[in-house]
């Protein structure tokens, strides 16, 4: 049982060193996304007003401030947005909806906003979504139709729209849904569908990628942002920008879970890592084969252990390390013949050797003492002359000894 269980420790040590290295590797990879992460400065949202992707709203954002001179206040979650409403009560508000849901508490307060007078615009491409958020006034519609090459179709503002900005852009061309509504601009269907659509908590705009960076110049819709958003007169000079986040998903006397506000990529590189070392190891268990235990001490042939040593020196291409075991065991089997002793150096059994063979003294030294073998074909011919002359030794020995 003990020599069971330290073998398996030293399985185990074997194992950890052997993924010692991808091991380090994988931290070392994950500490640097980890430390990308808390270092990154840009704006890489979808809608961002700094994001100068396709998909952002940085080049409106541009305008609005270095045109209309409207200051953009970005929040992200309820309390911080009432604090902000508070400071500024002339300031326009956008919420921006991308997959969190403002507390219900809040909704309520943006409706009440709305009815005082102060400008509050919904943007949500989830027009489920919003249904949900404003009310049973407003349900889903049809989405807007593209053509035979995905262009999406230019809507115009339409005959009943009573908006300023709808009017000043007189169409838009963009991809989105829309809602149904009593009042509303840019009709879709039988005309009971809007993508800008009035609602009892504010304007609701269901294309928000009509604003993006790739389509804001597309049709007019850079003129109805800009009047939407701050570029009319009597606009407000200040917008708060509200996008939901996990911040509002618990109350503000609970602790919300540090996983609520983890990257969206960041569960499915943790199941990809899982599923990789999953399969290494299933790939290495297979290589190795299960764990055999023997009862100790474990008796292995002498010719076992040399035949392996061989493949082993074989596999590493260890020439030069397989000449000198050749030429200790010929050293030691001529020391044998010669009866100079286990103890006897190189240059003396070189000697005897040249003697009991009648060879050159020079020759038989170099080969005994300096082998020089750098590739497969000079370890055969060492072996070879290293054979070649026992061979000689044990004959003259045999010789020898038969006339005494």
């Amino acid at each position: 049982m003990t020599a069971t269980a330290a073998s398996a420790g030293s399985a185990a040590r074997s194992a950890a060193a052997r993924w010692k290295f991808w091991i380090f590797l994988l931290v070392g990879v994950l500490l640097l996304g980890l430390l990308s992460q808390l270092l990154e400065t840009s704006d890489t949202e979808t809608y961002g007003t700094e994001n100068t992707d396709l998909d952002g709203y940085a080049a409106l954002a541009n305008v609005l401030a270095d045109h209309a001179g409207v200051e953009i206040r970005r929040t992200y979650s309820a309390e911080i947005t009432r604090e902000a409403l508070a400071e500024e009560p002339d300031a326009g508000v956008v919420v921006l909806v991308r997959g969190f849901e403002p507390e219900q508490q809040f909704l309520q307060e943006l409706q009440a906003e709305w009815e005082s007078g102060r400008e509050v615009l919904w943007l949500s491409a989830d027009t489920v979504l919003l249904s949900q958020l404003l009310g049973p006034e407003v349900q889903p519609g049809p989405a807007v139709p593209t053509g035979a090459a995905g262009t999406p179709q230019e809507l115009a503002a339409g005959g009943q729209c009573t908006h300023p900005a709808a009017g000043a852009a007189e169409s838009v061309q963009t991809p989105g849904g829309s809602l149904t509504a009593q009042t509303g601009c840019f009709p879709l269907g039988n005309g009971e569908s809007f993508l800008l659509a009035e609602t009892p908590s504010g304007l609701a705009f269901t294309a928000p990628e009509a604003f993006t960076n790739q389509r804001i110049t597309d049709a007019g819709n850079a003129a109805l942002a800009l009047g939407l958003l701050g570029g009319q007169d009597d606009a407000p000079a200040t917008l708060i920008w509200y996008t939901p986040s996990g911040a509002d998903t618990v109350g503000a006397d609970e602790w919300g879970s540090p996983l609520t506000y983890l990257p969206g990529w960041f569960w499915p590189l943790v199941w990809w890592l899982l599923l990789c070392a999953g399969i290494a190891l299933f790939a290495a268990g297979r290589r190795y084969g299960p764990v055999v235990s023997e009862p100790m001490p474990v008796s292995v042939p002498a010719g076992e252990s040399a035949e392996g040593r061989g493949r082993m020196y074989q596999r590493a291409n260890a020439v030069a390390e397989t000449a000198q075991v050749l030429r200790s065991a010929h050293l030691l089997r001529l020391a044998r013949l010669l009866r100079l002793g286990r103890h006897a150096v190189p240059q003396t059994i070189a000697e005897a050797a040249a003697r009991a063979a009648g060879r050159d003294a020079g020759e038989v030294g170099a080969l005994l003492e300096r082998p020089a073998v750098r590739s497969n074909e000079d370890l055969v011919s060492y072996a070879q002359a290293l054979t070649g002359l026992q061979a000689q030794v044990t004959a003259a020995v045999r010789m020898r000894r038969s006339h005494e």
